[in-house]
């Protein structure tokens, strides 16, 4: 029988590699911003603030009303480029300057505009449909890319590691807090309304959308870089275009079916 002195071998350790992930310069953010911006300054020229006053409902809220008996189906759109006041602008600037950047740096421009708009349409019609008031603010297409963040953070767990998986937590917990301060606002007789199913709607698009169109990395052998793996997306636009499309088309008939079984009551 033989022994030996020499210790037991160490199991290997987990090896972690700095990788560059596939990213685009969040133009699109920028825009968005700037039109927004551009559009309240004229709001503020012309003294077009503080809805319901008429003034803003002409420009473009989404007013139930409106759009069920005059069929003005664009305020579904332009509702997402207007704004209450200046609390109102500030806070869905600097979410859309912080979420908005993010989201596009790693969907691209295309599948962020998709989301961003499918979503923020998604959430006017919820509003229209659910709410049955009137309603303006980006806050609707941001929360559809707070989604879709969530979504991509999720898909990518385990290459991202424990940083994104803390990061998708606290996503979790700060959706439940907005969820529950604009509950609060419904229940409560303050002088702040928020239009939580305006919010709900675009979360929702943001959620199914990024689930089909949000990038999933993988790593791939490349031995032309320094750590020998490269990062690729495995699930490009071009292989999951139908979903926005499928999407856009049953906004389309829900849109058509509220207004069918709505119109009678009115």
């Amino acid at each position: 029988m033989q022994t030996s002195t020499e210790p037991p071998e160490a199991p290997p350790r987990e090896q972690v590699v700095a990788l560059r992930l596939p990213t685009s310069r969040p133009y699109i953010t920028y825009t968005l911003l700037g039109i927004i911006v551009a559009v309240f300054i004229a709001q503020l020229v012309t003294d077009q603030l503080y809805f319901p006053a008429q003034p803003l409902l002409e420009m473009g809220a989404v007013d139930f009303r409106r759009i069920l008996l005059n069929g003005e189906y664009y305020r579904l759109f332009t509702a997402m480029f207007l704004h209450a006041n200046m609390i109102h602008i500030f806070f869905n600037g600097v979410a859309l300057w912080s979420f908005g950047q993010s989201v596009e740096r790693f969907f691209g421009h295309v599948r962020f505009a998709l989301i961003y708009f499918l979503g923020g349409l998604c959430g006017s019609l919820a509003s229209f449909v659910f709410t049955r008031g009137i309603s303006v603010g980006a806050s609707t297409a941001i929360f559809a890319i707070f989604g879709a963040e969530m979504i991509f953070l999720y898909h990518n767990r385990r290459l991202l590691g424990q940083a994104a998986q803390r990061e998708l937590r606290s996503l979790v917990f700060l959706a439940l807090l907005n969820f529950g301060f604009g509950l609060y606002t419904q229940l409560s007789a303050g002088p702040i309304l928020i239009d939580n199913w305006g919010h709900v709607g675009g979360f929702f698009a943001g959620i199914v959308l990024a689930w089909f169109i949000s990038p999933q990395y993988r790593l791939r052998t490349d031995l032309t870089t320094p750590t020998g793996y490269r990062v690729e997306d495995s699930n490009p636009l071009v292989k999951t275009w139908s979903a926005p499309l499928i999407f856009g088309v049953a906004l389309l008939a829900v849109l058509l079916y509220a207004i069918t079984s709505l119109r009678p009551l009115h």
